[in-house]
């Protein structure tokens, strides 16, 4: 086994990139032995780093240090943030553009995700920063791509969410989209396309020896996911309604009452033969004789009235229970799980998908692991997220060779720091 042949050994990557998307696809390339530096904005706060206590309330761990430290124990941003040393530096000013284009001449890659434009009013755009690395590969991702009408638009995921339509489509029959809770989609499956357009970009490169510039709209990796949906308009003109947890064509499809508070089970009847099985668990034949019932077209007539037949079965049932019940006659179906039932879930936890990282603003917490299985490739160590500021001295000094008195000047005009 070739334990340090990793995928992306020798890599470097620069990211400026901020909230999920980005930084999480960052990580699985750090996941996958590139070596990432994450350039984070200082002296304003990045966005998953809140200064402000009481408005950050939800996902901050509560210790003492993490009151003196918030945007150190904030968990959204420790969470998709690993295998990374972080520069916290002030772009705005010209040592610090000076010190990015010197990072530059020795990295392979810089992403950002940034608004459109916003690169080029700092005066570090893919033109300017090429001129120190010819052959660099830069990846632009703001929510709707680096032109168009809404290139100076800002978005989060919940927004793209909005914007492809995923959201009404979420959105349960005969209610109102603001009773639909946000999502982030998006975010994940930029991520993954990230990955995709810097290792395909890398192996171009190897190949031509030339760099690229990448546009990668986050709003336009999402859209194929939606395809039934699209392009049921396209060729019928026929806009699809609000389905929430429903389905097109299968049915009974949702989610389900089981014993207890607050419990529940999603159950998916594909066929006819679900169904047939479905009816035997029930342990009644009115559902299986009933002609209103017979196929799944007329199913999807009488949602309404089958659900609650359902519920009042599925009702007395534990989740878990039922849920083997139904897999053993090949239903899909799976208990909803809250948070607590995942990190003690049997199947994760037989595969080892949690680590235990210490961090020391955060303390000691389970993790998901690296996603990628290679079997005849060593993980790499999986490395907590940094510290603001934690490496500064470290990427200026070890990497770029800056002397002690040149980094002590930065720290005193400001140009790096490590509070917020």
């Amino acid at each position: 086994m070739n334990i340090n042949n990793y995928p992306l050994k020798n890599i470097r990557i620069l990211e400026l990139t901020e909230v999920w998307a980005g930084p999480m696809g960052n990580s699985l390339m750090g996941d996958l032995g590139a070596e990432i530096i994450k350039i984070e904005s200082y002296p304003r706060a990045p966005i998953t780093r809140p200064h402000d206590v009481i408005s950050a309330r939800r996902g901050l761990v509560e210790n003492e240090l993490s009151q003196e430290r918030p945007w150190d124990g904030y968990a959204s941003h420790n969470m998709a943030n690993r295998n990374k040393k972080g520069l916290s530096i002030d772009l705005k000013t010209e040592m610090g553009k000076k010190t990015l284009f010197e990072l530059v001449k020795c990295s392979d890659v810089v992403i950002e995700g940034y608004s459109a434009g916003t690169m080029e009013n700092l005066g570090i755009s893919y033109k300017i920063l090429k001129q120190y690395r010819p052959d660099l590969i830069m990846v632009s991702m703001p929510g709707w791509g680096v032109d168009g009408p809404y290139q100076k638009y800002v978005t989060l995921g919940s927004g793209l969410d909005a914007f492809t339509g995923h959201w009404l489509l979420r959105t349960p029959p005969d209610t109102e989209p603001t009773e639909t809770m946000s999502i982030y989609h998006t975010d994940a499956i930029a991520a993954l396309n990230l990955v995709i357009s810097v290792c395909m970009a890398l192996f171009h490169r190897n190949i031509k020896g030339t760099g690229q510039s990448i546009d990668l709209s986050q709003a336009e990796t999402f859209i194929p996911h939606l395809t039934k949906y699209l392009m049921e308009y396209s060729m019928n003109n026929k806009n699809p309604t609000q389905i929430g947890n429903r389905h097109p064509s299968r049915a009974p499809q949702g989610v389900y009452k089981s014993k207890g508070d607050n419990q529940w089970i999603a159950i998916s009847i594909r066929n006819d033969i679900d169904w047939e099985n479905l009816c035997t668990l029930y342990g009644s034949n009115d559902l299986l004789s009933n002609s209103l019932y017979k196929n799944a077209l007329e199913r999807i007539k009488y949602h309404d009235e089958i659900d609650e037949i359902l519920n009042n079965w599925t009702v007395k049932y534990d989740k878990f229970e039922l849920m083997h019940l139904l897999q053993k006659k090949h239903i899909p179906s799976a208990a909803i799980m809250n948070e607590r039932e995942i990190v003690y879930n049997e199947h994760l936890n037989s595969r080892d998908y949690f680590i235990k990282i210490d961090h020391p603003i955060a303390g000691e917490h389970s993790y998901p692991k690296n996603i990628w299985g290679f079997r005849y490739i060593q993980e790499p160590p999986f490395k907590r997220a940094n510290i603001y500021g934690e490496h500064n001295e470290e990427i200026l000094n070890s990497i770029l060779g800056i002397n002690q008195e040149d980094i002590a000047n930065m720290w005193n005009k400001k140009i790096i720091g490590n509070t917020l």
